[in-house]
């Protein structure tokens, strides 16, 4: 008898069409859809400056864009920083400053802490993306768009 694959990618890979994420808006994301938005995502952040080993942080609610960063992370060797959305802007940015991550994403919800955040914590503007409309923020697309769907590497790297 076969055994069913392991993981979230060699899943995604055996049957891309399932769906694995409901969001809370009532978008549906398929396996296929989600792996690929995870390999973008770890191509963009590279692409960003980013090395395995290396911290970006969110301040997200939960919903594709969290899940999307989360398997990026587990992939390639990243440390995910999720930051709880309820922290004030100075407290943010000392979780940004303190774990040296490199790269901030943030949901429009969020806009004034995370602001407050990255500018205390001196992140450039190239290193931030936020999901909606966030001033001073490139749009999360920017992070995703024109990337591959491709795995980065030839055997992912576990992160944190």
């Amino acid at each position: 008898m076969n055994q069913p694959p392991n993981g979230f990618w060699a899943q995604a890979t055996a049957d891309p069409d399932r769906t694995v994420l409901i969001a809370p808006d009532g978008e549906t994301w398929t396996a296929g859809r989600l792996h690929a938005d995870a390999n973008r995502m770890v191509h963009g952040l590279r692409a960003a400056g980013l090395e395995e080993g290396d911290a970006f942080a969110v301040v997200l609610p939960n919903g594709a864009e969290f899940l999307t960063a989360y398997l990026a992370a587990s992939q390639a060797g990243f440390y995910l920083v999720p930051v709880n959305h309820h922290l004030v802007g100075p407290e943010i940015a000392w979780i940004v400053a303190d774990s040296g991550a490199k790269v901030l994403i943030a949901h429009e919800r969020f806009t004034a802490a995370a602001t407050a955040a990255a500018d205390e914590a001196e992140l450039p503007a190239s290193h931030r993306y936020g999901v909606g409309p966030v001033a001073g923020f490139r749009p999360y697309a920017d992070l995703l768009e024109n990337r591959p769907v491709s795995p980065p590497g030839a055997a992912p790297s576990a992160g944190s």
